[in-house]
């Protein structure tokens, strides 16, 4: 049985939209996956950028119930603003959709870690009203803080129990 020409051609013109449309599609994943790597190595920078300027005392006294809290003072507030300023660029990001999932996931993880710590949430309440504006951001936030059944409440003045 022979096939007519003109069946062949369609077949073939067929297969070569197939492979064109595979072609685009594993291009547009790939730089998908390309803008994701770029995100993390921009956020990443910032993030080492900030915990520079981040009293080093503070920050280790953050989640270490063990090290002692330093007193308020204007450079760990400005630090702690800073980092949650970040935070609220990342969690916009992730709203408008431009954070794949997997990466969002593996920085929410370390967002949750920190903002559960004494110094961060001593902190937030002096600096909420900063984030007054945005009510879903406050609340995503306040949601982290939450800290554990277990775990003693924080005094926000002094930063321990």
């Amino acid at each position: 049985m022979k096939l007519p020409v003109d069946i062949l051609i369609q077949c073939s013109q067929v297969g070569t939209l197939v492979l064109g449309s595979l072609g685009v599609w594993v291009a547009l994943q790939n730089q998908q996956r390309q803008l994701n790597a770029q995100m993390f190595i921009t956020v990443s920078g910032r993030f080492q950028e900030l915990l520079r300027l981040f009293p080093t005392e503070a920050w280790l006294a953050n989640r270490n119930v063990n090290q002692p809290i330093p007193p308020r003072s204007q450079e760990i507030t400005d630090s702690t603003l800073y980092c949650l300023q970040l935070i609220a660029d990342v969690y916009h990001l992730r709203q408008g959709r431009y954070v794949s999932n997997k990466l969002w996931h593996a920085w929410e993880r370390e967002i949750k870690h920190t903002l559960e710590g004494r110094i961060f949430r001593r902190e937030w309440e002096w600096l909420e009203i900063e984030f007054s504006h945005n009510d879903e951001f406050l609340k995503y936030i306040n949601e982290l803080m939450k800290p554990d059944v277990a775990a003693a409440p924080c005094d926000p003045l002094t930063g321990g129990s």
